[in-house]
């Protein structure tokens, strides 16, 4: 074996070790942490949306799915009136969390009124949350941990049941 050989075989081996350390730290700094995502979202969303009105504003992850297994991390902005989904690239890293725009998908922020929600459910393998808007069906993917690695199963109980809601004052008011 040549020199140059080892020499970049130890490199590898060196990077992907300082990789994983990183990747460790994030998800334990990601356990003990709670509201960084939502705090980094609000920061995003006053910055890039303006005029969005962030009283009740609630927000979680979700992803969209892709062709060839690639998703769209998506953040569902959401209160009982109106839903944001805008696509996002968390950056993890403690200490310089936040949360900036995706550029490399072909998604734009989309605007939903919640009158407009006909249906709502999971599949059948209760994998993917599915709902109808104006009879076009949008999946979307959504995760306990969200981007900084934190646990959001409360921020998605509390979407799923603010979407329950929703549906049954639509049914109500005959939308």
């Amino acid at each position: 074996m040549s020199q140059d050989f080892i020499y970049y075989l130890l490199l590898m081996v060196g990077m992907s070790v300082i990789a994983l350390g990183i990747v460790f730290f994030i998800r334990y700094k990601g356990k003990n942490s709670k509201g960084k995502y939502t705090e980094a979202a609000m920061k995003f969303l006053a910055k890039q949306y303006p005029t969005i009105d962030l009283n009740h504003i609630h927000c979680v992850e979700s992803h969209l799915p892709g062709s060839l297994g690639r998703a769209t991390p998506m953040l569902l902005a959401y209160n009982a009136d109106d839903m944001y989904m805008i696509p996002v690239l968390p950056f993890p890293f403690p200490g310089l969390q936040k949360i900036r725009v995706c550029e490399e998908t072909d998604h734009e922020m989309a605007y939903f009124p919640m009158t407009s929600i006909e249906q709502a459910g999971f599949d059948e393998q209760a994998q993917k949350f599915i709902f109808v808007v104006k009879g076009q069906s949008i999946t979307l993917k959504l995760k306990r941990k969200n981007g900084f690695m934190e646990d959001q199963q409360e921020e998605v109980n509390h979407f799923l049941t603010t979407i329950a809601q929703v549906l049954e004052k639509n049914k109500a008011l005959n939308v």
